[in-house]
């Protein structure tokens, strides 16, 4: 829905449920903190009144993020905090309109990343030079039969069951019949039985008997070549020749000239689809064509393993392939020089095991070699996904890594060449002896980081973050396709949340059509790694409704609305958006109305029945070489190669024989559960942990180029020879109605026969009579106890952080990547640079945000903090609690915890750079304090603790009074400072406008002093007169805006006045002003100003300055001390 807009006077309403539970509401103006989370939107501030509702929506804290602990500190003693959370954003600017790309979003694959020094650089583990290239995306794949029983891949229309038949052509051509006595004809047939056939025109026997060993043509007192071909097809068809396994179609073309098709009766093998002949007489009798266009359907396919990634500087192959050498790369060489191994390599089809070659790496561990022996085989201890490296941030020290992998268990398909590749075609590499079916493609149609419309760019994740979303749930079908009804966005995004949560539809009930009442149905939210079992739900929403007048109307009960920040505008335009009309109820989803359900133009029976098919790999961009291409006898067999079918659920029945019954408690659609015994799919409730491949992260943004990951793209035509219909490929498209169900008497599904249903991948399902079997269909939900069968689930996919994954720091939006962008990237335009910005802009908003304190914790580089400040002067109703940089003994911005803070040089620093504003405070040193979630002692920037000592003060006493010393500048949640600070250091420090942190004997840790950053020596260098003037501006300015609209004469102006002075008078009873006044009078606001509708006055206050320096004499006489 779009957001209300104004382009005239007038009203316009739009409805918002408030009968939900409420959260406890936020009391007083709360402190703005901008910071990362693990949880909760991006870009958009949200206000909460305790700790506990912030937790339900951004997360608790994890020991490194500093955001949360101090949002925890602030409201030890408050009742208000607005939070934003941040994630990459690239530059924050709208994405190129042309390729969809987000400048200095998320990551390339094989570019240069941040080294040890802290700049871009060549890979440390890699050796560069001539022949050096940068990496790419990898697919690792395997050729995979079923296994006997299993139907993993020929229900998903990947691997076909049986085999296309080959035909063999023999023409007689014009000839004396004499010319064909004594010549051979040699039948070799699709199951390899071989006969001789001889022509014969003795008279000494008829066709089809024994001639020695072979079978006679009889051809005496035959006299065209058409009874010829008769005695050639009756000879066959004998029972001594190939009777029974071929078949024969004669087509007379004349007298003279007939043709023989010979079809075997059992399907082809390819490879053995032969047809010889020998010939005594001319060769111009007859033409033979040998048994051709036989193809084995039931051949291997080639089939998706892993994506695997690789740093610059490093190709990856697999021993064994092609023509080129297969051993072990050398260290000290690029890539490209002496290169080994190839793209396809062998398999030791005993193990599973291959060996993967890392071409380039160079890391100078000796315990790191360039090659990895692992194994197919998920039962091995060497299985590929145990031993290959899973931590991006080890890329390049590796050599590699494993973005995501699928695992297959070896009851369901087996690895094995058979069919697919020529017998025995192996490269014996550092495997022993093997097939060469193993595969290590890029996509060698494209150059690196380069896609096109057919072939996608595997290198570019270049986007901001998005969120995980399910795809669209679908109806029954009307006619011979279904509606699109609903889709469940998760309010997070971010990486690792789609693999947190799946959703359930059950309890579907039909609809009472002749009143026009819609059926209702369940939605329930339960955690990703549950079982059907033992189902952990974290949430429910009962009798939902698709009428959009009803007030269990999905899109009412769970919520439409979608806030965001927009950046897909112009930079003056861009601003927070609110689109739908139902807020969001739900603390983990909301979601998205199909059109034709909110505008009612779906039928009153339809009811949520499925989904239509997930978001899959474009895996088209690879071809072979020619040497390659040899072993399959093709150069695009590869091109096949595709991600295997999402697991689905076969059945809902539990054992085999006479032990088996039907479970209600399981779902069908996806399974997130291990089938590993291909007779009983529902044995082992264990997570499958490679599902969480099926929802991870693809690029999916461009515009320009066919995308990695297809999805939401229903009767979309073919590209390249690949499925891109997320419905058809591997038949993802799920519905209740494939499910094959067992009638009884009155011809609806028996709910004693569940334990018989089955779901139908390719939804080829024929009703049987007799055996009373058909497709499930609504109608089947008019018998109750069908309905506790008839549910289903369904997943969320995607959702990215927008950052990039190599590199930790930048993938953390630390401080560290900020001066590394900062010196080595593209400055204020960078990601974390560009985040933290664009965070500190919307929280400057005063339209959108109302906030006494801003604080962004850890945030110490000045393209931030002096932007904060900026930001905050412009608000005028906001102090800036800043972090500032440390430095250490050598004077080094200390960016490690090996690195120890020197207050001399941290002094100096920040000295020069000359800042002069009374809107911000700095202090000094880190803290340790408790971490609230994990009980452990965290190192944090000083902000997080000042916080909870401003809240405190603001509990105990007010605004106006200091915030430090031992009453209200205490730190009782510090452990302890890091750094110990004697009386130079404090004096060093008070004299750079930065307020130490310390702790004396028998003391706490305690802010001890109290200073703004204004340079000069006024009331506003100190935290307290500043935020006095803060709360009493907030306050005037509330009363203020009761008189707008009034009419401007004498009258307003004193009532003006009377609504101020009691304010001032309560300020200056509680401490904070010595003497004021105020002036709001003709004096004040002239003749022009009231025809300018404008009201002027002026308030003179003397503030209360705190105490802040004692000094004592002592006199020491005969009688003792005297003070």
């Amino acid at each position: 829905m779009a957001e209300i807009t104004f382009k005239s006077a007038g009203v316009k309403t739009r409805e918002i449920d408030l009968s939900q539970p409420s959260r406890t509401g936020p009391i007083g103006v709360p402190a703005g903190i901008i910071g990362t989370a693990t949880d909760g939107p991006a870009f958009v501030p949200l206000t909460f009144a305790n700790y506990s509702d912030f937790i339900t929506t951004f997360g608790a804290s994890d020991g490194e993020k500093f955001g949360p602990i101090a949002v925890n500190q602030w409201l030890s003693n408050a009742q208000a905090v607005t939070y934003m959370r941040v994630l990459g954003a690239g530059d924050g600017k709208q994405r190129n309109t042309s390729t969809g790309k987000v400048t200095n979003a998320g990551f390339t694959v094989g570019n240069r990343i941040v080294q040890e020094s802290g700049l871009i650089g060549d890979n440390a583990y890699a050796k560069f030079g001539a022949g050096a290239v940068e990496g790419r995306t990898y697919f690792l794949g395997t050729f995979m039969s079923e296994s006997h029983g299993s139907t993993i891949f020929s229900e998903a229309g990947i691997q076909k069951t049986g085999r296309t038949k080959s035909t063999a052509v023999i023409q007689s051509v014009s000839a004396t019949v004499s010319q064909y006595d004594g010549g051979k004809l040699t039948i070799v047939d699709s199951e390899g039985i071989s006969k001789v056939y001889i022509f014969d025109d003795n008279g000494a026997g008829v066709t089809g008997t024994l001639a020695g060993s072979d079978v006679r043509i009889q051809i005496q007192s035959k006299t065209t070549a058409g009874e010829v071909s008769t005695q050639i097809k009756n000879a066959i068809e004998n029972s001594n020749g190939h009777n029974g396994s071929i078949s024969i179609t004669v087509s007379t073309v004349d007298a003279a000239n007939d043709t023989l098709t010979l079809t075997p009766l059992t399907p082809g093998i390819i490879g053995n689809n032969t047809i010889t002949r020998t010939v005594v007489t001319a060769d111009n009798i007859y033409t033979i064509s040998g048994f051709s266009g036989g193809v084995d359907n039931n051949h291997a396919v080639p089939i998706l393993r892993g994506v695997l990634l690789a740093p610059s500087g490093v190709i990856l192959h697999l021993s064994g392939g092609g023509t080129q050498n297969s051993g072990a790369p050398t260290k000290g060489n690029p890539a490209t020089t002496s290169k080994q191994g190839h793209t396809t390599g062998s398999i030791n089809l005993a193990t599973q095991d291959f060996v993967m070659l890392m071409n380039g790496y160079n890391n100078l561990d000796t315990s790191k070699l360039t090659h990895i022996t692992a194994s197919f085989d998920m039962t091995s201890p060497n299985y590929f996904a145990n031993v290959l490296n899973t931590n991006p941030y080890k890329i390049e020290e590796e050599g590699h890594l494993l973005y995501s992998h699928y695992d297959i268990y070896p009851d369901l398909a087996v690895v094995t060449g058979s069919g697919a590749i020529t017998a025995g075609s192996y490269t014996a590499g550092l495997n022993n002896t093997a097939e060469d079916i193993g595969l290590l493609l890029t996509s060698s149609m494209t150059a690196r980081n380069v896609g096109s419309s057919l072939v996608p760019n595997y290198e570019d994740f270049e986007d901001r973050f998005s969120n995980a979303k399910t795809p669209f749930i679908i109806s029954q079908a009307f006619g011979s396709a279904p509606k699109n009804l609903f889709r469940i966005h998760l309010l997070s995004p971010g990486e690792n949340t789609s693999n947190k949560f799946k959703f359930s539809i059950e309890n579907i009930r039909k609809a009472n059509t002749s009143n026009k009442e819609y059926g209702t149905f369940d939605l329930i939210v339960r955690s990703f790694n549950d079982t059907d079992e033992e189902p952990r739900v974290l949430e429910s929403f009962r009798g939902l409704s698709l009428n959009p007048g009803s007030d269990r109307y999905i899109g009412r009960v769970i919520g439409d609305q979608n806030i965001y920040y927009n950046f897909d505008v112009v930079s003056n335009s861009q601003k927070i958006i609110v689109d739908g009309n139902h807020p969001v109820r739900s603390r983990y989803i909301r979601v998205e109305m199909s059109s034709d359900v909110e505008d009612s133009n779906v039928d009153v029976s339809s009811l949520p029945l499925g989904f239509r098919g997930p978001n899959h790999l474009v895996t088209s961009g690879s071809l072979l070489n020619g040497s390659e291409a040899a072993l399959w006898g093709t150069t695009n067999i590869i091109q096949a190669l595709r991600e295997p079918p999402i697991p689905y659920r076969e059945t809902v029945a539990q054992g085999v024989g006479i032990t088996k019954k039907s479970d209600q408690r399981l779902f069908w659609g996806i399974q997130t559960t291990r089938k590993t015994d291909v007779t009983k799919p529902n044995l082992i409730g264990l997570p499958d942990v490679s599902f969480q491949s099926f929802v991870k992260h693809f690029p999916s943004h461009r515009t320009d180029v066919i995308n990695f990951s297809a999805g939401n793209n229903s009767g979309i035509a073919d590209v390249n020879g690949t499925i891109l219909d997320s419905d058809r490929f591997n038949n993802n498209k799920f519905t209740l109605e494939n499910i094959l169900v067992r009638t009884g008497s009155d011809t609806l599904a028996d709910p004693e026969y569940w334990l018989s249903a089955s779901y139908t991948r390719n939804g080829s399902i024929t009703a049987n009579d007799t055996n009373k079997t058909r497709a499930f269909s609504v109608d089947d939900l008019g018998k109750v106890a069908n309905i506790k069968f008839a549910k289903f689930t369904f997943m969320a996919q995607g959702g990215f952080n927008g950052v990039n994954i190599f590199d930790e720091e930048k993938s953390k939006l630390t401080n560290t990547a900020v001066k590394r962008e900062m010196t080595d990237g593209a400055g204020t335009a960078d990601n974390s640079v560009a985040a933290y910005r664009k965070a500190v802009d919307i929280m400057s908003s005063k339209t959108d945000v109302d906030i006494q304190v801003l604080a962004i914790p850890g945030l110490r580089h000045s393209s931030v903090t002096d932007y904060a400040l900026q930001k905050v002067e412009d608000r005028f109703d906001a102090i800036y609690i800043m972090d500032i940089e440390e430095r250490d003994q050598v004077n080094t911005v200390i960016t490690s915890s090996a690195q120890k803070p020197h207050v001399s040089n941290t002094v100096t620093a920040f000295k020069n750079r000359a800042l002069d504003s009374s809107f911000a405070a700095a202090y000094f040193p880190d803290v340790t304090v408790t971490d609230p979630n994990t009980n452990t002692l965290i190192q944090v920037p000083p902000s997080v603790a000042v916080l909870g000592a401003y809240s405190l003060n603001d509990r105990v006493a007010h605004p106006w009074f200091a915030p430090a010393g031992f009453a209200r500048g205490a730190l009782n949640a510090v452990e302890m400072a890091s750094v110990r600070l004697n009386r130079t250091n404090l004096d060093d420090l008070y004299e750079a406008d930065i307020n130490p942190i310390t702790a004396f004997p028998g003391t706490g840790v305690t802010i001890w002093g109290q200073k703004t950053l204004q340079s000069a020596n006024s009331a506003l260098d100190r935290i307290n007169v500043r935020r006095l003037l803060i709360n009493v501006r907030r306050k005037v300015k509330n009363v203020a805006n009761t008189l707008l609209f009034e009419p401007n004469r004498e009258e307003t102006l004193e009532k003006f006045t009377s609504l101020v002075n009691p304010i001032l008078q309560r300020v200056q009873e509680q401490s904070g002003i010595d003497r004021y006044k105020a002036v709001i009078d003709t004096s004040t606001t002239t003749q022009a100003d009231v025809e300018n509708n404008t009201i002027r006055g002026k308030i003179y206050l003397q503030p209360t300055r705190s105490v802040e320096f004692v000094a004592l004499d002592f006199v020491v006489t005969n009688a003792g001390s005297n003070i």
